[in-house]
């Protein structure tokens, strides 16, 4: 839909294939600008761009799906974690790539048959007649002029003509065909029995020198890690807050001050985006005549979770114009807004109201959220000071004793914050303070850590002790367990090969289950990507290793042993045009086409090759500027 809005109608291959080539290019990486071409664009491939404008709109508009799905908008550090701006500026490379390689070939279409493609196109002519309001609205719902939408349209045309005209035949063999509508559609059925330790005799202790000899071939499963003692010091508004010194006017009046401390009214709010006005209010009215929600939503082709922002404050709301809506409307009843990305049906299902808490009750969080906003200034005022000292080569324990400022010595810790008692260490160090801790060697200066907020912390590795194989001494209990688990497995392995012997040899599988205690279960016939549910993978793909017939051990669950033998495969019928073969011909088909595209992008691209304008992208998405 992404492509859709941001170019209009498209070909139907163009649509099918961006979303597979966009996973793949975003393996390949682009580089940095070395010059910064042009400030109005993103990225470039070859001699076509990505502009700021098409990005900003992409951007806008998969952001908006996002906060609509989670019912808050994402900060810019949160949809970076997640890849979201990496994976719409990759679609609108990908597709750069191939407008660029059709223009390469010189590929181009005329204005006459340009705009002959725009005037028949269902957006723009629902009735068969083109409507020139529809245009218009569109071209404001998602800001576009007039020219840039026409540009955008021929170089959607440009990239269909090139794509069709290069996968648009391609058809599977229909050898190719059959054998996947073998592999897809063929059931089996297995007999199994499942082999435990029961199956073994005593297992008598190993000697000492059996245990060595173990220990001296698997050393590395009695390997202590490497283990780090280092030393903190933290500058934060936690550790300078003085809440007894906060005065009691001054939490009095936090306390009173308008809305504070649980008087926000909250709203369980529905938007449904749409793209037709009077279809939203019509939607509205039959919600306002009492139609049932559900209903309304079967009929817009829409599911109640993707809709519902669920029970949210009025700030907390994206669009300005829903959010002033929905907190104005009565329980049950809907509306129609101009929303920012187009007419919006806004539903309110429940309302709670404003509920201030007692005062006792947040006194003591009030006395100390005031202690901590006048420590977050005395944090700035002392930074510096605390920066210096570091930099004079001040270890942290005299840093914390000239300033005050808490300091901990941690006692050799691996990588994961576990002593070799296979303790993790209380409080746990953060994963920042840790990497820091082995990053460096013992006795350099400490280096500084951001733990979020205003908070500091100052790490300073004291000793490392190297990672080294524990005396056999030390770990003896260890290795008897370790040698007892692989004698059980091994042996355990040795005897079902046996019975899996004997069921080859032709002794019914129900006898040699009861030779060992156990009992055979036939399963119900399925396919190869349809086991049943609990059957381990290794069964279900020996199920499929061998013919009627086949028969093999495999490793179960923990120390066990499945004996397997198929007992019966049931072939599908094949019929090239039947209905259920045409998925998996349309499967190969754009499987093949998506192979060969790729290939074709991926050489143009190392031709041509393609670059990105970093801060260009940052700014758009609001990277350093608290932008939502």
């Amino acid at each position: 839909m992404l492509n859709a809005l941001r170019r209009g109608a498209k070909g139907v291959f163009a649509k099918i294939l961006i979303a597979v080539l966009v996973l793949s290019f975003a393996v390949w990486g682009v580089a940095d600008f070395v010059n910064q071409v042009d400030p109005n664009e993103v990225a470039r491939v070859g001699d076509t761009p990505v502009t700021a404008a098409e990005f900003d709109r992409a951007w806008r508009l998969q952001s908006a799906r996002f906060a609509q799905q989670l019912g808050r908008s994402l900060t810019p550090d949160e949809a970076r974690a997640i890849g979201l701006p990496q994976g719409v500026l990759q679609g609108l490379v990908t597709e750069a790539l191939q407008v660029d390689a059709a223009r390469d070939l010189g590929i181009d279409v005329s204005d006459e048959a340009l705009a002959e493609r725009i005037r028949t196109s269902e957006r723009f002519a629902p009735g068969g007649q083109f409507d020139r309001t529809a245009f218009d609205r569109f071209l404001a719902d998602f800001n576009y002029g007039e020219a840039e939408f026409i540009e955008l349209q021929r170089d959607a045309t440009v990239q269909d003509l090139w794509v069709n005209s290069l996968v648009g035949g391609v058809t599977a063999p229909t050898a190719y065909l059959e054998a996947m509508n073998r592999y897809a559609n063929q059931t089996r059925q297995v007999a199994t029995f499942t082999l435990t330790d029961d199956a073994l005799g005593t297992i008598e202790d190993p000697s000492e020198d059996e245990l060595r000899a173990y220990y001296e071939a698997n050393q590395d499963r009695f390997r202590a890690p490497e283990r780090r003692t280092f030393s903190t010091v933290t500058l934060s508004p936690e550790a300078l807050a003085e809440p007894d010194a906060v005065s009691a006017e001054a939490v009095r009046r936090a306390y009173e001050a308008e809305g504070a401390y649980g008087g926000v009214e909250r709203r369980r709010v529905q938007q449904v985006i749409l793209e037709d006005g009077a279809l939203a209010q019509r939607a509205a009215d039959a919600v306002n005549d009492g139609t049932a929600f559900a209903v309304i939503l079967r009929e817009l082709d829409r599911k109640f979770a993707d809709v519902d922002l669920g029970l949210v404050e009025e700030g907390d709301i994206v669009d300005d114009a829903v959010a002033e809506a929905a907190f104005a409307l009565e329980p049950r009843r809907a509306t129609v807004v101009d929303g920012r990305f187009g007419p919006t049906l806004v539903r309110v299902s429940e309302v709670e109201p404003a509920a201030k808490q007692p005062f006792e009750a947040v006194e003591d969080e009030i006395r100390l959220s005031l202690a901590l906003d006048e420590a977050v200034s005395q944090v700035r005022a002392l930074s510096d000071s605390v920066i210096d000292a570091i930099a004079g080569g001040a270890p942290v324990a005299e840093v914390g004793e000239r300033f005050d400022l808490p300091v901990r010595t941690v006692e050799a810790l691996d990588r994961n914050g576990v002593a070799a008692s296979g303790e993790a260490a209380e409080p746990l160090p953060s994963q920042g303070v840790l990497d820091a801790a082995f990053a460096a060697a013992a006795g350099d200066d400490a280096v500084p850590v951001e733990e979020g907020g205003a908070s500091t912390t100052w790490v300073q590795t004291d000793t490392v002790i190297e990672a080294a194989v524990r005396p056999f001494e030390d770990v003896a209990g260890d290795v008897l367990l370790a040698w007892t688990e692989a004698q059980q497995a091994e042996r355990l392995a040795a005897v079902a090969e046996e019975a899996a012997e004997a069921v080859r040899s032709g002794t019914p599988m129900a006898d040699i289950a009861a030779r060992y205690g156990a009992g055979a279960t036939t399963s119900e016939p399925f396919s190869a990507g349809a086991p049943p549910e609990g059957m381990a993978d290794a069964v279900a793909a020996e199920a499929f290793a061998g013919p009627l017939g086949h028969v093999a051990a495999v490793r179960g669950s923990g120390v066990t042993q499945v004996v397997v033998e198929v007992v019966d495969v049931s072939e599908p019928a094949f019929f090239e045009d039947a209905a259920e073969v045409a998925p998996i011909q349309r499967r190969l088909n754009d499987g093949i086409a998506n192979a060969l595209l790729y290939d074709l992008l991926t050489a143009h691209q190392a031709e041509v090759g393609a670059t990105v304008n970093q801060p260009i992208v940052d700014r758009v998405i609001g990277v350093g500027s608290g932008r939502g």
